[in-house]
């Protein structure tokens, strides 16, 4: 497995289409472009269902605008929830969408260098704990994704909280 601390370097390697494990507000991360194959990747090297959806990370609300219609109703309550720790549920025509806009700095300029959004998940094994350090990444991962970006976990403690914008309820 490839391991960098270089945020650019894993920028590059997302931008080529790897899927990599990286550190995001206070969990490990696996993720890259949304791509049919980085989502076999994924759903292969965690063991996991595919009917499991992802989360979307946006480094920002014009780029999310950019990516996707949105209501313009939910304006200002995503611009509110921009650079927080809250995944948002999206309507958008017939079905949800999950995005983050994160507020920790070392994700969110992760995520600039990028300047796309990625699908994002856990770094676990479905049903599994999340992996804590990039020790266990390797172990876990190790020739199942393409590398990691070791660099500095956040400082949350527990899973972002879920809004769902339809019904205007946070789900978790």
């Amino acid at each position: 497995m490839n391991i960098t601390k270089e945020a650019n370097l894993a920028a590059k390697w997302i931008l080529d289409g790897k899927v990599i494990a990286y550190p995001t507000e206070g969990v490990w991360g696996i993720g890259g472009l949304d791509l049919t194959k980085n989502i076999k990747t994924i759903n292969s090297a965690k063991k996991r269902t595919k009917d499991k959806k992802y989360i979307l990370l946006f480094h920002s609300f014009k780029q999310l605008v950019e990516h996707f219609d949105i209501e313009h109703k939910h304006y200002s309550l995503i611009k509110n929830m921009e650079n927080t720790f809250t995944t948002i549920l999206i309507p958008i025509k017939q079905k949800k969408i999950a995005i983050r806009i994160p507020g920790d700095k070392n994700l969110l300029n992760f995520l600039k260098l990028i300047d796309k959004p990625i699908i994002s998940t856990s770094a676990n094994l479905s049903g599994e704990m999340i992996c804590r350090n990039i020790e266990e990444i390797k172990t876990v991962f190790n020739g199942k994704i393409f590398g990691a970006f070791d660099g500095q976990l956040g400082d949350e403690k527990k899973p972002s909280k879920i809004l769902d914008l339809e019904n205007n309820e946070y789900i978790r």
